[in-house]
């Protein structure tokens, strides 16, 4: 279980971590909550203003210069994507396609052990008005657009690498997660509050499937908090990964 408060690790210890896409909201939730954790390489296609740390980087196209940077990591969270469930896939190709496999040959490359892959619960949102049952991970996926297929291609393309190479790939179904502040209060309906994922709970999440032990090297996971009547299950994150959520956003609409 990894605790609630993080707190920092000596700089001797401290693990390297790459994120991609780390200027996305994903991507600063989890710069705010690990703080000084890890030594952090950051890469983005337009970092912006106010973020001299972030190298740019364009990883629809496999370039050296960016993949020597992923000599001497420890992990890599892959988050950078189209993230817009409505793209069309023009928009995907690029980002949501082309890039993954380029970052997943950089990592294998530079023997990376552990591949954490930002996927969406998008992937199975077919089944949203089929039934009141659980939609579990075994079930076979239902996207219910082209940004979901795309995030399933992304799961299919990390289950090969992980079966070729010595590469552990954890692919998260990431709930909903809405841009700062992340308050269940403004989710729309119950739908979405079944889904929600928490700020904490997002960090903590993808911290579990950074470090955690795998009996496979492949492994998918629904991410959501713990939100009570969702028919998302989080036992296999807390099974395999040890995940321990502290939220519900239930709790919340129940409270006012």
């Amino acid at each position: 279980m990894i605790e609630d408060d993080l707190g920092p690790i000596d700089s001797e210890d401290r693990p390297t971590v790459l994120i991609t896409g780390a200027c996305g909201y994903l991507g600063r939730k989890l710069r705010k909550q690990w703080g000084d954790r890890y030594d952090l390489i950051l890469l983005d296609r337009n970092p912006g203003p106010d973020n001299d740390e972030v190298i740019t980087a364009d990883l629809t196209e496999l370039d050296d210069e960016w993949a020597e940077l992923f000599h001497g990591v420890d992990a890599v969270v892959h988050l950078a994507a189209h993230s817009h469930p409505n793209a069309s896939w023009e928009a995907l190709v690029g980002p949501n396609l082309d890039a993954l496999p380029n970052v997943l040959n950089a990592a294998v490359l530079a023997a990376v052990d552990r591949f954490v892959f930002a996927s969406s619960s998008h992937t199975m949102w077919g089944y949203r008005d089929d039934g009141t049952g659980p939609i579990s991970e075994d079930l076979p996926p239902r996207p219910d657009g082209s940004f979901g297929a795309s995030k399933l291609v992304g799961e299919r393309f990390g289950r090969s690498m992980a079966q070729a190479f010595e590469l552990a790939f954890v692919a998260l179904r990431v709930g909903w997660v809405q841009p700062d502040p992340n308050d269940p209060a403004t989710l729309p309906d119950d739908w979405a509050r079944s889904l929600w994922l928490s700020d904490r709970d997002l960090a903590q999440l993808v911290e579990c499937a950074l470090w955690s032990e795998l009996d496979d090297r492949f492994l998918v996971v629904n991410g959501t908090s713990r939100n009570r009547r969702s028919r998302w299950p989080i036992s296999r994150a807390e099974e395999m990964l040890g995940y321990a959520p502290l939220d519900d956003a239930f709790a919340v609409s129940e409270s006012e």
